[in-house]
């Protein structure tokens, strides 16, 4: 093989490539990541230059991705009631970013946030989702306490989680615009645990049939 040809096929290499890291094409799979974490959620992030899986961490509040790099989550949730608001823990999500990029995490539950909020029976509370498109479907049901916390998972040192175990005491579809859906807080007094599911439309890019994506939140929430 002469020098030039050498060169040209090279060059030709590159040019393949870097198209493929770029995407915009549908023949480009999707970056989907699965992990079943020991703690019942996380923060997957993704580097902005290549198309890699994103990796789980540990679950906190949110934080700010580093430099270059994209956050492939869902929109936080709050629960927000006279007495103040809460932020939702996460659960299984599919997510697809404006960029295309994909995550899927699965959870068996929800980390417990270290105080109830307190409502007040009959009051009407907001669900928001601060960020992300418009959802098609929020839905919530209302679980007791009592029947649905155990240990994450069988290691020793796992936290203990809400984990639905029983039939919910309540449920709703919730009505809504702009990322706020109300809901009257129809439960006799007690603690809870609020696990809330939303759904969006297909993504604009890396779309897969048949697919949209989707998410689960929780609140704890002690009825007055």
């Amino acid at each position: 093989m002469d020098v030039k040809r050498w060169i040209t096929l090279l060059a030709l290499a590159l040019v393949l490539g870097a198209g493929c890291r770029l995407g915009g094409n549908s023949a480009t799979p999707t970056p989907v990541a699965g992990a079943t974490p020991t703690r019942p959620a996380v923060t997957p992030t993704v580097a902005a230059t290549a198309p890699v899986s994103p990796a789980p961490q540990t679950p906190g509040s949110s934080r700010t991705p580093p430099p270059g790099s994209i956050l492939v989550q869902p929109p936080d949730a709050y629960l927000v009631a006279q007495s103040g608001e809460q932020k939702a823990s996460f659960g299984a999500f599919y997510w697809v970013h404006e960029t295309g990029y994909a995550a899927e995490v699965t959870s068996r539950g929800f980390e417990i946030q270290p105080e109830p909020l307190a409502v007040q029976a009959g009051e009407t509370v907001q669900v928001e989702l601060r960020g992300g498109p418009a959802p098609e479907k929020v839905a919530l049901e209302v679980f007791p306490e009592e029947g649905n916390k155990d240990r994450i998972a069988p290691q020793e040192g796992a936290m203990v989680a809400f984990i639905p175990k029983t039939e919910p005491s309540a449920s709703a579809e919730l009505a809504g615009s702009d990322g706020r859906y109300s809901w009257v807080t129809n439960v006799p007094p007690g603690t809870y645990f609020v696990r809330l599911r939303v759904e969006w439309p297909e993504p604009a890019r890396n779309p897969v049939p048949g697919r949209k994506p989707t998410a689960e939140y929780s609140f704890y929430m002690t009825v007055q």
